[in-house]
């Protein structure tokens, strides 16, 4: 790479005075001033569309870098380069380091993975005689001296991942070392950088969930619906959409990500109970859990399961609608076949999936209701369910 020009050298050193160290101690309102407005790029960031680009090119400028850089990086099981962002660096530069090992090659990043999460350090520490090439790799060395960088400071941390993530700062020679000023104001904005980061992986992460749940579900024959830990809809089959259209009960509103039902009763029960699967408190429901959506027909009937996300401790909700003016009834034979039971209480299973509740049941068999609930809790202990509505779900499956 060719030395820099006399101009360029001149230009550099006018940007430098006009950013050095005894400027930056002028006055403590300056440094709040600046340390405020990297703060705001900073969580700016979290959800601009080119990540943290923005934030490393606001920093560069105001702490006059060469260049500057954020890695992601997995020590275990096994050390790679996840991901990250840089300015100041030759496009595509520093994805490819990440991809190909390289990033650990170099000497700012490969010294806050040995000192570990809580790194916060500079190579001249304030020395402005400080030779920072002395030790350092011919890899480093080489890029270093093209560069035109006279001293580099780190700070790193871990996710909630375990992942350790690496800012690098790089300055130009022609400006002074990093202070210890400007060192403490990237000790402050360490914290934020933690928390910032943390946002955009809720965010990103939810959003590649919601992506992929979406693809998922679209192409789904069944009518299924998928809502998030907040009660709000992830996405929902075509087929889900069409029985609501069909019988005029229910449409689902994009914009809103809820289910609007017509049946303003039904549809506060049916979120409340949603919610109540969500926080785990399923000991609020009767036994009679199974929710039935009236039609001009026949019922439609749903069943709520909660989905435990162990990575992301939170519980996303799937809804399945059965139609059972779409769904051949079974026959006794085939119930029993199906799931643990004796005749008398494949004819209960039987008229439980014709929408019959408990006492409706006893009505139809002509018996008395304590032995409806003997036969029903009979039924739940031989196939291992825990619910009633887990059991009719089981059942309406066989029937779709």
């Amino acid at each position: 790479m060719p030395e820099d020009s006399p101009s360029k050298n001149k230009e550099l050193e006018l940007s430098g005075s006009r950013h050095s160290s005894e400027e930056w101690r002028k006055t403590g309102s300056n440094q709040t001033d600046m340390f405020d407005k990297l703060v705001t790029s900073l969580y700016s960031s979290v959800d601009h569309k080119e990540g943290f680009d923005p934030f490393l090119r606001h920093i560069r400028e105001a702490l006059n870098l060469v260049s500057c850089c954020l890695a992601v990086i997995q020590k275990e099981p096994q050390l790679k380069g996840l991901y990250g962002w840089a300015v100041g660096y030759p496009p595509g530069v520093v994805p490819l380091m990440l991809k190909t090992g390289l990033v650990f090659k170099d000497e700012a990043i490969a010294r806050a993975l040995e000192q570990g999460p809580n790194t916060l350090f500079s190579y001249a520490d304030g020395d402005p005689d400080c030779d920072v090439l002395a030790g350092m790799s011919t890899f480093s060395r080489t890029w270093i001296r093209a560069a035109g960088i006279a001293d580099s400071a780190a700070i790193a941390f871990t996710n909630k991942y375990q992942q350790h993530v690496i800012l690098v700062f790089n300055r130009h020679k022609s400006s002074p070392v990093f202070s210890r000023e400007e060192m403490a104001l990237l000790g402050r904005l360490k914290q934020h950088a933690e928390i910032a980061l943390d946002l955009y992986e809720r965010l990103h992460r939810s959003e590649q969930i919601f992506k992929d749940l979406q693809s998922s579900i679209a192409v789904l024959k069944q009518p299924v619906a998928v809502f998030s830990p907040l009660s709000l809809l992830i996405s929902a089959s075509p087929a889900f959409v069409e029985v609501g259209n069909r019988y005029n009960v229910f449409t689902v509103n994009t914009a809103t990500r809820e289910i609007e039902f017509r049946d303003p009763a039904f549809g506060k029960n049916f979120y409340t109970q949603l919610m109540l699967f969500i926080t785990g408190k399923t000991e609020a429901l009767d036994d009679n859990d199974t929710l039935y959506l009236h039609t001009d027909a026949l019922p439609l009937r749903f069943s709520i399961t909660p989905v435990h996300n162990e990575q992301r401790n939170n519980r996303n909700v799937l809804v399945e609608m059965f139609d059972p003016n779409a769904c051949r009834t079974p026959g006794l034979e085939e119930i029993r076949k199906v799931i643990n039971a004796t005749e008398a209480e494949a004819r209960v299973c039987l008229c439980l999936l014709n929408g019959a509740n408990t006492s409706e049941a006893a009505e139809q068999l002509d018996l008395a209701i304590s032995t409806i609930r003997t036969n029903i809790k009979s039924l739940l202990q031989k196939n291992n369910f825990n619910r009633q509505v887990d059991l009719i779900t089981h059942l309406l499956r066989i029937c779709s």
